[in-house]
């Protein structure tokens, strides 16, 4: 009997463990949602998030309709980049000097005047390629505001204990809206047309602006502010960022691995066209399997115990080359689908880690010029979608992006190789 009745115990008590490891799952993945001030700022970013990528989704569309060019969609990237360069040098050091959250929403009334503009000249029929590269640099200024202090308002806001958790889960919920944002996009441009998606883009802003009124107002303490000026706080920003191994090679990572990795998003409307014979709601739908495969990754790493972290790096950098070179030689449009899930995947632990181990070793008085460094990534992705958009030209789309692709796998295997201070980073 006894026997028996410990036997008939243990369904029910690895029930009763599996019910409790699931739970404390649960909870781990969703702990910074614990805080109030987290929650309203993972809200706010949604609405940002959304709109953002469905600008990504429209203007490609438009760029592509209206000259048929894979030139001229690198050249568009290419003119944001550099604006947005321009501008995110010094939207770090303001940052660093001033409220993060008040930066953020000036940002968002700039993007929001600027998708409103563009609507009224669909709504005119008026819109031409020029008036998109205006639009391109617009956002480009407003997103060089945005960007470094939103990348930087995660550490102040939940502290370095829960920071791994607080990034991953914004970005789970930056790839739910590239998830359900080019969906929408794509079948509000295939249905009602370009000028009602850049009015709800419009709307999207404005509602973002008021959200993040719920967030509290922090300015920098008083000890962390420089006294150089503009000029000099940049300098005291890159010189940092030079004498700091760790920090140095983190954001060197992300500028090679961003050259030869993000390209594909600026070609994806031209290559969806022409090699996979897809219309603007399949484009959108590709986007947002590229989103779902990055929600899985950044729901899967904000459970994760932060160990291991410099190698689980490196290897989703090499999830993302494999995946890209992959669907770069696929002309089947289920097949490319499923290759952009993986795409996404890698996508995810590419950038999450890099961002994380990045505010895990920076000092505070530097954190917003860190983050304006760390997005001139966005400005080697656009030289890489230029040279990719020229080669695209001349051999086809196909070869372009996967010659790029085999050398973002090579790069992952070489640092792991021969970097052993990022590769062994907890």
């Amino acid at each position: 009997m006894r026997g028996g009745t410990r036997l008939d115990a243990q369904p029910e008590r690895a029930a009763a463990t599996s019910r409790l490891i699931g739970g404390l799952a649960s909870a781990r993945t969703f702990e910074s949602l614990r805080d109030r001030d987290f929650r309203w700022f993972f809200i706010a970013t949604l609405g940002l998030n959304a709109t953002m990528n469905m600008q990504l989704l429209a203007r490609g569309y438009l760029v592509f309709e209206l000259t048929g060019s894979y030139a001229a969609l690198g050249t568009m990237a290419l003119f944001l980049s550099v604006v947005m360069l321009g501008f995110s040098l010094y939207g770090g050091v303001l940052a660093d000097r001033s409220s993060k959250r008040v930066m953020v929403q000036l940002g968002e009334l700039g993007g929001a005047l600027t998708a409103a503009a563009v609507a009224v000249l669909l709504f005119m029929d008026q819109l031409r390629y020029e008036h998109l590269l205006i639009a391109a640099m617009a956002q480009g200024a407003t997103s060089g505001m945005i960007f470094p202090a939103l990348q930087s308002m995660p550490p102040e806001i939940v502290g370095p204990s829960r920071l791994q958790n607080a990034v991953s889960l914004n970005m789970a919920g930056m790839n739910s809206m590239r998830l359900l944002g080019p969906t929408l996009g794509g079948i509000l441009l295939a249905i009602i047309g370009a000028e009602w998606v850049y009015v709800l883009m419009t709307a999207l802003f404005v509602v973002s602006i008021v959200l993040f009124l719920r967030v509290p107002k922090r300015a920098p303490e008083p000890s962390q502010t420089s006294k150089r000026g503009g000029i000099g706080e940049i300098r005291e920003g890159v010189s940092y960022a030079l004498r700091t191994p760790t920090v140095f090679l983190l954001l060197a990572l992300s500028f090679v691995t961003s050259l030869l990795g993000m390209p594909y998003i600026r070609i994806l409307p031209g290559f969806v066209a022409d090699v996979l014979n897809g219309d603007a709601a399949q484009l959108g739908l590709m986007m947002s399997v590229a989103g779902l495969g990055s929600l899985v990754g950044a729901l899967a790493l904000a459970s994760l115990a932060p160990r291991g972290r410099g190698k689980l790096l490196l290897l989703s950098v090499a999830v993302t080359g494999l995946g890209l070179t992959a669907f770069s030689a696929s002309s089947n449009y289920l097949l490319s689908l499923l290759l952009m899930g993986i795409v996404g995947l890698g996508e995810a632990g590419r950038q999450a880690l890099n961002n994380v181990l990045l505010h895990t070793h920076v000092d505070d008085a530097y954190r917003g010029r860190m983050a304006s460094i760390f997005m001139m990534q966005v400005g080697t992705m656009a030289l890489g979608a230029f040279a990719v958009g020229l080669i695209s030209e001349v051999v086809g789309p196909q070869v372009g992006l996967g010659s790029f692709s085999l050398l973002l796998v090579l790069t992952a295997i070489a640092a792991y190789a021969l970097v052993p201070r990022l590769r062994d980073m907890q």
